[in-house]
């Protein structure tokens, strides 16, 4: 077994191997999330990963309250397959959307298939067009995408996007509602008494749409406390290459005592560098990110988030697919906030003058 596999992989292709062979029959119910996690000494969200995906295989099926079961007949028919596409199908800084398509696609006698984007780039329009019924596609950078978004289009293949809006395309979108994340993100240290507030995101050549909107909702907030922004647009490219020492001394400099940062992966990255730099710094920076993955709980000090609903993003998706919508539009669910111990009062006593 390969050293790089991931543990999620190895209990899914352990438990197919049993439901091929017949060691588990149809209808019978498998262990629990619970009972695998002690089994193979992973965590919980690790064996539901495997059930998912055993679930999307149209392997095994749910019952609500009563566990899971070997599926009857798992040869489903060609068309009755939709396919969900995502960058990195192992990449724990995901969201859990695919559990969502799966309960939906399964509501509605569907198999969910899930497939990384570089084996469905390999895919021609033909062999798509024949063993799905739709795509649910979720781009790493739709810039570079968007032209097999939109082949799919014109091959009038239903496809509809997650997380990442390009109006031009004009297909269907679900998506949170990041501009309102990013004013709640804002206000929160706002109501912390902080003022000196900076947006943080890596340096890309294009930043995401749902970046933009969270930078734009930044700005509201800080316009409506009639608060200027610590840093423009314009500066990301250069905050991107800082080192510790160089961010600890912008800080000090532009006197910021708060950042509200484009995702947890990168809040995170930024947070463990300078506590190792600093590890007093928590005393006198706040720090938000997005997503609520499930790192955001277990780092130190545990960051306050602004959660999407990337559950209900794959059910409402599936919804959205099957209706076939004859306009694109754009499916918004509601952001939370999460707060926890990356932010906390403005301290009058450690505030950089």
């Amino acid at each position: 077994m390969p050293k790089s596999e991931p543990r999620y992989l190895t209990i899914y292709k352990q438990l197919k191997e049993q439901i091929v062979s017949g060691t588990l029959q149809p209808n019978e119910q498998l262990p629990t999330e619970l009972q695998l996690a002690d089994t193979y000494g992973v965590s919980r969200i690790t064996s539901k990963r495997a059930l998912t995906e055993l679930e999307s295989r149209g392997l095994i099926y749910r019952k609500q309250g009563s566990g899971s079961f070997v599926q009857p007949n798992n040869q489903l028919t060609p068309n009755k397959q939709l396919l969900f596409v995502l960058p990195f199908p192992t990449d724990a800084g995901l969201g859990d959307y695919a559990s969502g398509v799966s309960i939906a696609a399964n509501r509605h006698h569907y198999q969910a298939v899930t497939m990384d984007t570089h084996s469905f780039a390999r895919l021609s329009m033909t062999e798509i067009r024949h063993k799905y019924s739709g795509i649910i596609y979720l781009p790493q950078d739709l810039y570079q995408e968007a032209e097999l978004v939109y082949r799919l289009k014109l091959e009038r293949i239903p496809v509809v996007l997650l997380d990442k809006l390009f109006p031009e395309l004009e297909v269907p979108v679900v998506t949170a509602d990041n501009f309102n994340g990013g004013q709640l993100a804002t206000q929160h240290l706002i109501d912390l008494k902080h003022q000196h507030i900076l947006f943080y995101a890596s340096a890309q050549p294009v930043l995401p749409s749902s970046v933009y909107d969270r930078y734009f909702g930044y700005l509201k907030a800080l316009h409506q406390a009639n608060l200027a922004p610590a840093a423009t647009m314009h500066d990301l490219p250069e905050l991107g290459h800082f080192t510790p020492e160089a961010w600890l001394i912008y800080l000090k400099q532009r006197h910021i005592t708060a950042i509200v940062v484009e995702n947890d992966l990168v809040a995170i990255n930024l947070m463990n560098s300078l506590r190792a730099l600093d590890p007093t710094i928590w005393e006198r920076l706040s720090i938000v990110g997005f997503d609520n993955i499930q790192a955001a709980s277990l780092t130190f000090p545990s960051l306050t988030t602004i959660a999407q609903d990337f559950k209900g993003m794959g059910e409402r998706a599936v919804e959205l697919l099957l209706s076939n919508p004859k306009e694109a539009s754009v499916v918004r669910l509601p952001v939370q906030l999460i707060q926890r111990h990356s932010t906390q009062p403005l301290n009058l006593n450690h505030r950089e003058d």
